[in-house]
């Protein structure tokens, strides 16, 4: 109660996590007390029809025999010579005699023909004499002196047994005396001749053996324990196991069917039976009567087991349920700590964890909208950014999908573009102190003209302080789009010479198609930009015009320059091919250049060659002087496409080189790294953190570098090292878990076998025994768990 109170007083999302997993205990723990219920009455029904299936097997085997006896009593009734001395014994006493005689020899084989039968006897009421298998007597003196029934006298016998009319009877079980020997019985009593019923002439008397009956019942009796009985049709017993060698009348009125049971049957000494009774062929009950107590012994105890397992598993489920609820609320609290400590929150004034959570998500998202609000107050010089290195042709263009367009606030609607840049000659006139914002108000000026004119056609960018560039989108160009393009410029120069007395020099690309083409226009542009040494400034130059001149200098700026030189020493040389194919294209294929200034532009080119190979370290740079000869280039070779050829090999083989320089730095640091670790695996304070301190580089080049470098994150790695000695400990059984826990940087024995089971599928204890079983070859599937 004291638990729960707290927990409501706290109104925390762990009390609403425990009550939900009790609540979800309680509906299988319900379900177990129902059936706890049932319990009893199932197995009372199952004892009795057990009891039902057992008395249909005594009834089997009394049946059996009483059709023995049935069968024997036909036999000796119709006896020829017993038929007879029914008959005519009194009248020819001679032959009599002799007929008797015959039938005692017929009556001693037929006794020896079942052991089921005691004895038996004919009884002749014309003589009042008896015939049995040893001789022939007076009633009177057989039974007072042979054969005494129950201790009964001869008036006695003839009235209850040897009297009346009966067909065929069975009488219940009585005691009989022969001599010194005392048996009990079940008497059978057939009148004589069979079928008569006014003229008796006598009557055959069968003794069954009781015992023989408790033999045959026994093994069924021991199953259940129970008392049998057998009743006939006019409610007398039979036989009974029972030892008081009754049943009582409530238990008799009960048998008014043909087959059934009670649960709650009552013996006269008020004791709770549990009968169970079927009928036979001839309408006697075979009955079954078990103490209810005996039966339901076994019951009582599963039911006591039922009730301490369930109250076992009540426990049980609310520890496991608390703990469930903690585990699951851990990384809730984990969360809210770390939110508190994140915001330097010392205490809350919400409701519960998920009310903190609420709180700290809107106000992460309110920073997020003003970090969104900032984006967009950075976004004009993001694409800007953006811009320019796309239309210089840092930026793979292909590779860029629409939707980078569109973060960027990118829109291109049709497929070709073209560059325009303007340069800024002169501009003293309005700059009065060469300051930088002065030429940044400049810049802002004829920007927003050429945004004005462009009317959504496409974008202006600043390249430098002087410098700026115009990309515009047009569908497929025509005379039309040329009209437009030089009516813009035009108008562009009007409004800026209106505006500011500054001089401006633009050079105009040619149309291309594709995005990927953007590079092209812009180095198209530079090249018209250059022969403003010819034009003069202050003039609009556009590509098409001296495309086709004869050109008198080659084109290949400080730019490309740069860009070649850092390729090289990067060691891409997929980038620097494409650089030397664009600047042979735009010297050779697309313009018309003199053999002379190809020969420079050669030259040039060796020129940047020979400073990336001074660039290079003493040692490469030495191994590459025998292999790379600048000068044999312009010697040996006859025709541009050979120079070139020859140039690109010798950047080939320069990259390579500084490839494998990085390689063999990377190879270094790798086995550093992997040194490192092998020395240092045993510290529990070995972390990514401390390492990248060692080797003074970021925490995330070094997780990069080596999952990079081998395949594999680095922590993996340590993981593997200290798996791997762990097992060489594990094979010495002298040191303990503890022990070995330290050795491979483990703060305690807990830890390393945690992390040992995650790592191999077994315990380390388990992993130890394998090994002191099958010695250094553990079978692969037990290593693997």
């Amino acid at each position: 109660m004291t638990l729960l109170r707290n927990l409501n007083q706290r109104k925390s999302i762990f009390a609403t996590l425990l009550i939900s997993y009790i609540a979800i205990l309680l509906i299988p723990v319900a379900i177990g007390a129902f059936l706890y219920q049932r319990v009893e009455h199932i197995m009372a029904d199952n004892a009795n029809r057990t009891n039902l299936g057992l008395l249909d097997q005594v009834k089997l085997v009394a049946e059996n025999r009483f059709a023995e006896v049935d069968s024997l009593s036909v036999q000796l009734s119709f006896n020829p010579k017993l038929q007879w001395a029914l008959s005519n014994y009194e009248n020819d006493y001679t032959k009599s005699q002799f007929n008797l005689v015959e039938i005692m020899k017929d009556f001693r084989n037929v006794n020896k023909v079942s052991s089921f039968i005691d004895n038996f006897f004919v009884y002749f009421k014309n003589t009042d004499s008896v015939l049995t298998t040893a001789g022939k007597y007076d009633s009177p003196f057989f039974f007072s002196k042979i054969l005494k029934f129950q201790d009964q006298n001869v008036d006695w016998v003839k009235r209850n047994l040897l009297a009346g009319n009966p067909d065929t009877t069975y009488l219940p079980v009585s005691s009989i005396k022969e001599g010194e020997r005392t048996s009990s019985v079940i008497t059978y009593v057939q009148s004589l001749p069979i079928g008569e019923k006014v003229n008796v002439k006598g009557y055959l008397v069968v003794f069954i053996k009781e015992q023989e009956f408790d033999h045959l019942i026994a093994q069924i009796e021991k199953v259940n324990k129970s008392s049998i009985s057998i009743v006939n049709d006019k409610q007398q017993i039979i036989m009974t196991t029972d030892k008081s060698r009754q049943l009582s009348p409530k238990l008799l009125a009960k048998l008014d069917g043909q087959s059934g049971y009670d649960d709650n049957a009552f013996a006269q000494d008020g004791k709770a039976m549990m009968l169970s009774y079927t009928t036979g062929q001839n309408g006697w009950k075979y009955v079954s009567v078990v103490p209810k107590k005996m039966v339901l012994a076994q019951v009582t105890v599963v039911k006591n087991m039922a009730l301490m397992l369930l109250f076992l598993c009540l426990v049980a489920g609310i520890v496991a349920a608390y703990a469930m609820a903690y585990r699951n609320y851990s990384p809730i609290r984990d969360v809210v700590r770390t939110i508190m400590q994140d915001n330097n929150d010392t205490q809350r004034n919400d409701n519960n964890e998920y009310d903190y959570i609420k709180q700290s998500i809107l106000r992460s998202l309110g920073e997020k909208n003003q970090l969104r609000q900032t984006l967009t107050q950075q976004a004009p010089v993001i694409q800007a950014n953006f811009l320019s290195r796309l239309i210089k042709g840092h930026i793979e263009a292909s590779s860029v999908q629409d939707d980078a367009f569109k973060f960027m606030g990118l829109q291109f609607e049709h497929e070709y573009f073209g560059v325009i840049l303007l340069e800024i000659e002169d501009c003293r006139e309005w700059l009065k102190e060469d300051t930088e914002r002065e030429w940044a108000n400049v810049r802002l000026i004829l920007s927003d003209l050429s945004i004005g004119l462009l009317e959504g056609r496409g974008y202006i960018v600043e390249l430098d302080r002087n410098r700026l560039a115009i990309l515009t989108n047009t569908p497929l160009p025509s005379e039309h789009t040329y009209r437009e393009r030089t009516a813009f410029i035009e108008q562009l120069l009007e409004a800026a010479g209106q505006r500011l007395p500054i001089k401006i020099t633009t050079a105009v690309s040619q149309y291309h198609r594709g995005a990927e083409e953007i590079g092209k226009c812009y180095r198209e542009a530079l090249f018209a930009l250059d022969y403003r040494m010819i034009k003069g400034a202050n003039t609009v130059i556009y590509h098409e015009e001296i495309a086709n001149l004869e050109q008198q200098s080659y084109h290949y700026p400080l730019e490309s320059e740069v860009q070649l030189m850092n390729f090289a020493k990067s060691g891409d040389y997929a980038s620097a091919e494409r650089l030397l194919d664009q600047t042979y294209e735009a010297n050779f294929q697309s313009n018309g250049i003199s053999p002379e200034m190809g020969k420079f532009l050669m030259i040039d080119l060796l020129s940047t060659l020979v400073k990336v190979m001074n660039g290079l370290p003493l040692s490469d740079k030495k191994r590459l002087e025998s292999k790379i000869d600048p000068v044999k280039v312009i010697a040996e070779y006859a025709t541009a496409e050979d120079m070139m050829n020859q140039i690109k090999a010798s950047y080939r083989l320069i990259c390579k080189f500084t490839k494998e320089e990085k390689t063999e730095h990377g190879d270094r640091l790798h086995a550093r790294i992997c040194h490192y670790i092998n020395e240092h695996y045993d510290d529990s304070g070995l972390s990514l953190s401390l390492m990248a301190d060692h080797f003074q580089i970021s925490l995330q080049y070094l997780s990069t570098f080596f999952k990079k470098h081998s395949g594999q994150n680095i922590t993996d790695y340590i993981a593997a090292v200290r798996i791997r000695r762990a097992k060489e400990l594990l094979a010495d059984s002298s040191i303990t878990m503890g022990d070995i826990a330290v050795k491979i940087g483990y703060a305690n024995a807990v830890s390393f076998v945690r992390f040992f089971k995650k790592a191999e599928g077994v315990p380390p204890g388990k992993y130890r025994e394998l090994l002191e079983r099958h010695g250094a070859s553990i079978p692969e599937a037990a290593e693997n768990g």
